[in-house]
């Protein structure tokens, strides 16, 4: 290995090991862990004290991670596409049911199909990319409005004209209300014909980097596959498949958001 890329490989390793002590580290504890000599790790953390990537403690004389790493890190963040960082999943996720995949966003008292990936399985759904639908009837949008922070709830439902699609769709925002405490129960949420006839489907949420709910993924099948035990099933799955996405836009469960009934 080239001086210049063991080097390099050395930094890195001294930030991930800087990175996972909360109250900071010395350079001898730091060396020990690592297996390197104390002047190597000084050498090095010098540099990054430089440069801004790491901070040394003027009382402790320990070692953590600087603030410049959040900006790289902000900046990586900002720049990720949803659509693009979903879709490899959306795709898997329509290659194991075979059934039709939405992914969707909310604005307004609506949600938003900004994807749609078609299964194996023949289907006819009114659903398609840029098409708006009543937040309260679709089992997306309820896994949306399951964790929004109270006030920016009530602000979407007061939009809500309430609308029965079908005669299985809530009417009420008490009886939605009521609905969604099992929707955060659970983990996901369904649509049993309340957007349209004939379709039911299970959906989950999509949390970002910030740990607010960004987005929601469904599958969404005639109700004659998508009987109550597949249907379970199915809901587990897109609520992993969910969290896999939420993870690849940077969410971690120390920073989510949590909904409350209050």
């Amino acid at each position: 290995m080239e001086e210049g890329v063991k080097s390099l490989e050395r930094a890195f390793q001294i930030v991930e090991q800087v990175s996972l002590e909360k109250n900071g580290i010395g350079i001898t504890e730091l060396a020990t862990k690592l297996e390197m000599y104390k002047s190597t790790v000084h050498r090095v953390l010098n540099t990054l004290v430089h440069l801004g990537y790491v901070e040394q403690d003027r009382h402790t004389e320990k070692y953590k991670l600087g603030y410049k790493w959040l900006a790289v890190s902000s900046r990586l963040l900002s720049n990720l596409d949803i659509r693009k960082v979903a879709y490899p999943y959306l795709q898997e996720l329509a290659d194991h049911t075979g059934e039709v995949i939405h992914l969707v966003v909310l604005d307004g008292h609506e949600v938003v199909y900004i994807e749609k990936v078609e299964g194996t399985q023949t289907i006819r759904m009114h659903s398609q990319i840029g098409k708006r639908v009543p937040v309260h009837c679709t089992g997306v949008g309820k896994a949306i409005l399951a964790y929004l922070p109270p006030a920016t709830l009530k602000k979407v439902l007061s939009g809500c004209e309430w609308l029965a699609h079908t005669p299985h769709t809530l009417t009420t925002e008490d009886e939605l209300l009521e609905h969604l405490k099992k929707v955060r129960e659970l983990g996901y949420a369904f649509d049993l014909e309340e957007n349209e006839l004939g379709i039911s489907c299970a959906a989950a949420p999509i949390w970002d980097y910030t740990g607010k709910v960004a987005a929601s993924i469904s599958v969404s099948g005639p109700t004659t596959r998508m009987q109550k035990e597949r249907l379970e099933e199915t809901a587990k799955l897109v609520r992993e498949y969910g969290q896999k996405i939420s993870v690849s836009l940077g969410y971690s469960k120390d920073f989510q958001v949590i909904a409350s009934t209050k």
